[in-house]
C-alpha cells in the first residue's frame, strides 16, 4: 500500500510563460519521499495495464488517499494562480510510464493532445511528477493548435475506423507521410511553445486544455522497468472557473 506522499516544505517554487495568459508552475524537490513512489510502482508493476489508444504506456489508477496532501497543496495553492475555485474540484490520479517506440504508436498519439472535459463548464489542470533520474527521458512541451479543425475531425474518424483517420490525415499532412516519431518541433498542425525539461522530484502544473506532450527524443531509452523507466506520477483536476 501506499503511504500519504508528504509535500516538501522547502519545495522551490518557479513560474515558466508558456504564451498569452498560460503559464507551467515549476516546483523543483516537491516531495519528501518521492523513492516510496517508485518502490510502490515496481512492487506493483503487474497491476500496470496498457490503455489502447489514449497513453502510449503503462498506467495504475493511484487512489485517493495518498494524495491526501498533495490534492489539498493543488488546491490552496494552485487555486489562487489560476482563478478557479478551491471547493468542488475533481481529481484523479495514475502512475503512467512512456513505453511505446514511435512506430508502435497510433494515429494520434503521434501528436499532442488536450485532456478532456469531464463537463462543458469546467476547465481542466494537470499536474506531472517526474520520477526518473535520467534526464534524457525527456519533460514536457506546449503547443498552439495551427490546424485546430482537422485534428478535430481526425479524433472523430479515430473513434470509428483508425485507418480511415490515418488516411485523412496522410492527405491533410506531411508529418503523417514520414516515419512515425513523438512530436516535439513545431509542424504544420501545432506549433510548439515551450519545453519544460525533466528533472527528478520536479512537479509541473498548468491547463490540460493547452496542447501538450512528453517530450521524447529518445525513445530507445525508454523501459517497463519503474526504476529506470520515464516514470510520472500523473493528477488530473476537473475544476469550476470563478
Amino acid at each position: 500500500m501506499l503511504d500519504t506522499l508528504s509535500v516538501n516544505p522547502a519545495a522551490v517554487i518557479h513560474e515558466e510563460t508558456i504564451a498569452d495568459e498560460h503559464s507551467c508552475i515549476v516546483i523543483d524537490d516537491f516531495l519528501q519521499n518521492p523513492d516510496a513512489v517508485i518502490e510502490f510502482a515496481t512492487a506493483r508493476l503487474s497491476e500496470f495495464s496498457m490503455p489502447e489508444r489514449s497513453y502510449p504506456g503503462m498506467v495504475l489508477d493511484i487512489a485517493a488517499q495518498p494524495m491526501a496532501e498533495i490534492y489539498r497543496f493543488l488546491r490552496s495553492s494552485m487555486s489562487a494562480r489560476f482563478g478557479f475555485l478551491r471547493g468542488g474540484i475533481g481529481f484523479s490520479t495514475m502512475l503512467s510510464m512512456t513505453t511505446l517506440q514511435p512506430d508502435e504508436l497510433s494515429n494520434l498519439q503521434r501528436l499532442c493532445h488536450t485532456d478532456p472535459r469531464s463537463r462543458v463548464d469546467r476547465k481542466n489542470f494537470a499536474s506531472v511528477l517526474y520520477l526518473f533520474h535520467d534526464e534524457q527521458l525527456g519533460g514536457t512541451a506546449f503547443y498552439r493548435w495551427r490546424d485546430k479543425k482537422s485534428i478535430e475531425k481526425a479524433t472523430s474518424l479515430d473513434l470509428d475506423d483508425p485507418d480511415e483517420a490515418l488516411a485523412f490525415l496522410k492527405s491533410r499532412f506531411a508529418i503523417y507521410n514520414e516515419t512515425p516519431r513523438y512530436m516535439t518541433e513545431s509542424n504544420e498542425i501545432a506549433e510548439k511553445l515551450l519545453m519544460i525539461p525533466a528533472r527528478f522530484n520536479r512537479l509541473i502544473f498548468y491547463s490540460g486544455d493547452l496542447p501538450h506532450s512528453a517530450w521524447i527524443e529518445n525513445p530507445k531509452l525508454l523501459a517497463t522497468d519503474p526504476a529506470r523507466g520515464r516514470l510520472t506520477l500523473n493528477c488530473f483536476a476537473s475544476v469550476r472557473p470563478r
